[in-house]
C-alpha cells in the first residue's frame, strides 16, 4: 500500500528538523543487500517410533514473507494449536525466528498467533544468532532496547544470552536486524523499506515474542504484555462487544487486508525517547509518531462499522492496548514531543472499553501528545501545544534568531491566549487525532478519557478554526467524522 494517499494531508516539513524531533541519524557500513524472506510459523514436534526413537517433524502455518510491496498484500494468520498438555514441540517459529528448547515442550498459541510454552524451560537458542550489535533479544523489556546498536535508545547490556532458563511467566522479545547496508534514505538518515513499501529509519527488520508460562492458558487468551513483570491474562470470550457501535459503512471504506497487516505483527514500543522513530521494526510496525497516528486513527473508525472484519480489527486493537497498557504499569510512557507519541493511548482505553477493565479504561491523562499537548487557555479555549521550560520560539515569532536561539516548535504560548507554532501542530499531530476523537464519543467513552481538551480542540481543527489547520488522516477518516460526529450511536457499557 502506498503510504502517500493513506495521509491525504500535504505534509511540507524536513525529517531531519520538523518532523524528526532532532538530529540522531544512525552509521551504517555497508556489504549486503535485501531479499524476499521465506520463513514458517512452526513446531518442531517430538513423536516415538515403533522402536523407541525420537524423531521431530516441522509442523503447521507455513507462511511466506515477501520483499515489501505496495499490493496491500497480507501473510495468512498461523495456525492456531490446542495447548493440550500432549502437544509437545522442540521448538517454534514465528516471521523468521525460532526459538529451540532443551527438550520438548507443551506449547501453544494465543488468539493473535504469538507462541507460549509452559516452563520452567531452557531455551537452548535463537535463529538468527544474536551478533555484536545485532539480532538482540531482551526479557519483559521496558525503556533502552538491546536489539540492535544501531537503533535509537541503545543501552548496552540488557540483551539475554542463550542458553537462557527461565521459569515463571516472562516475555522474551526477539529480533532480526536489517542487513548493514541501508535501503533507502528518509530525511538525511539511512531508512529500511517497511512492510508496505514505504522508508523507516529503524534498522531492525522484525520482531516476534515467546512468552514462557507457569501452565497452558485458556485457547482464547490474549498474549499478556511483552512489558514489565507484570502478566495479566484476557480473554477473547469476555469481550463486551455490546460496547462498540456497527454503524454503516461509507463508500471509500479502507481495504481490510491492509488494515490488518498494520497490526498484524506486535508492535514492540517501549522506547520513551524520540529515538523511537530509529528503534521500531519497520516489518512489524512504522517508526514515526505521525505514521502511527494516522493508522489507528483509521483502525479506530474502522471498527466501528457494521463489516465482516470488524472482530478481528478490534481484537488486534485490543491486543495493542493490553500491550500498551502492560508498558504504563512497567513505568514506560510516551513523552509528547514534535511529531512523535500519537496514537499511543486510544488502543489502552478501546481495550479497556471492551474488557470492561476500568483501570485499563481510564488509564490517567499524562500519555502522549494526545494529553499532553492539548489544553484550555484563556477564556476556556483548547489549544496546542505541550508545556516547555524553554518557549523563546513562540514569542520570537515562531522564528529563530534574535535573541532566541533555541527552544522548540511545539511549546504552547505561555499567555494561553493561542495555539502554538504551525510546524508539529499541522504537520505532524493534530490531524492524526481525528478517528480517535471520533471513536471515543461514539463508544460512549470520552468520561473514561478524562481529558476533554483534547476532544474540544479536535472540534476546532476540524472546523477550520486553527490556522492552516483542518482534515484527518485520509478521506475516509475525514467522512467518517462529518457523518457521524454528531449523531453518536448507542452501545452499552461492558459491566
Amino acid at each position: 500500500m502506498d503510504r502517500r494517499p493513506f495521509v491525504t494531508r500535504a505534509l511540507a516539513c524536513s525529517f531531519a528538523l520538523a518532523c524528526g524531533g532532532g538530529s540522531g541519524g544512525t552509521d551504517a557500513a555497508t556489504t549486503s543487500s535485501t531479499t524476499s524472506t521465506t520463513e514458517t510459523n512452526t513446531a518442531t514436534t517430538t513423536s516415538t517410533t515403533s522402536g523407541g526413537e525420537l524423531t521431530t517433524t516441522g509442523t503447521t502455518g507455513t507462511t511466506t514473507e515477501p520483499a515489501p510491496t505496495t499490493d496491500g498484500t497480507t501473510e495468512p494468520e498461523p495456525t492456531s494449536t490446542t495447548g493440550a498438555p500432549d502437544n509437545l514441540q522442540l521448538s517454534v517459529t514465528q516471521y523468521g525466528i525460532t526459538w529451540t528448547f532443551d527438550a520438548p515442550r507443551p506449547v501453544g498459541q494465543f488468539v493473535t498467533g504469538d507462541w507460549w510454552v509452559v516452563g520452567p524451560v531452557t531455551i537452548v537458542s535463537v535463529d538468527p544468532a544474536p551478533a555484536e550489535g545485532r539480532n538482540g533479544s531482551m526479557l519483559d523489556p521496558v525503556g533502552s532496547q538491546d536489539y540492535d546498536s544501531r537503533a535509537g535508545n541503545h543501552a548496552d547490556g540488557l540483551r539475554v544470552s542463550f542458553p537462557l532458563a527461565v521459569e515463571g511467566t516472562h516475555s522474551l522479545v526477539s529480533s532480526i536486524s536489517h542487513p548493514e547496508e541501508p535501503e533507502c534514505q528518509q530525511g538525511n538518515s539511512d531508512g529500511w523499506m517497511t512492510y508496505d513499501g514505504d522508508c523507516q529509519r529503524g534498522p531492525i527488520a522484525t520482531q516476534a515474542i515467546l512468552t514462557v508460562v507457569a501452565a497452558a492458558p485458556p485457547a482464547d487468551a490474549f498474549r499478556p504484555p511483552y512489558s514489565g513483570a507484570a502478566k495479566p491474562l484476557h480473554r477473547a470470550g469476555d469481550v463486551c462487544w455490546s460496547a462498540l457501535p456497527k454503524l454503516a459503512a461509507p463508500a471509500d471504506t479502507p481495504d481490510p487486508t491492509a488494515l490488518l497487516r498494520h497490526v498484524e505483527r506486535p508492535w514492540v514500543d517501549h522506547l520513551r525517547t524520540w529515538e523511537i522513530q530509529h528503534g521500531c521494526a519497520t516489518l512489524n510496525m512504522y517508526c514515526y509518531g505521525r505514521e502511527v497516528g494516522d493508522i489507528v486513527a483509521t483502525l479506530a473508525a474502522y471498527v466501528l462499522l457494521d463489516t465482516p472484519d470488524q472482530q478481528e480489527l478490534a481484537r488486534r486493537l485490543l491486543q495493542l492496548g493490553i500491550d500498551n497498557y502492560g508498558v504504563l504499569q512497567a513505568g514506560g510512557n510516551w513523552d509528547a514531543n514534535g511529531g512523535h507519541s500519537n496514537g499511543r493511548k486510544f488502543p489502552i482505553v478501546f481495550a479497556g472499553a471492551l474488557l470492561g477493565d476500568a483501570a485499563m479504561a481510564s488509564p490517567g491523562t499524562d500519555i502522549g501528545n494526545e494529553d499532553e499537548m492539548t489544553y484550555y487557555g484563556e477564556g476556556d479555549k483548547a489549544l496546542w501545544g505541550r508545556a516547555c521550560d524553554d518557549d523563546c520560539y513562540l514569542p520570537n515569532g515562531c522564528q529563530y534568531g534574535g535573541d532566541c536561539d533555541a527552544g522548540a516548535k511545539d511549546c504552547r504560548d505561555p499567555a494561553g491566549l493561542v495555539d502554538g507554532c504551525t510546524d508539529y501542530r499541522n504537520c505532524c499531530t493534530s490531524h492524526t487525532w481525528v478517528g480517535e476523537a471520533l471513536a471515543i464519543h461514539a463508544m460512549d467513552a470520552k468520561t473514561a478519557w478524562a481529558h476533554d481538551a483534547f476532544f474540544d480542540y479536535v472540534d476546532r481543527w476540524v472546523a477550520g478554526d486553527v490556522e492552516d489547520g483542518g482534515g484527518a488522516s485520509n478521506d475516509f477518516v475525514a467522512t467518517m467524522w462529518s457523518t457521524y460526529r454528531d449523531a453518536p450511536p448507542a452501545v452499552t457499557a461492558c459491566p
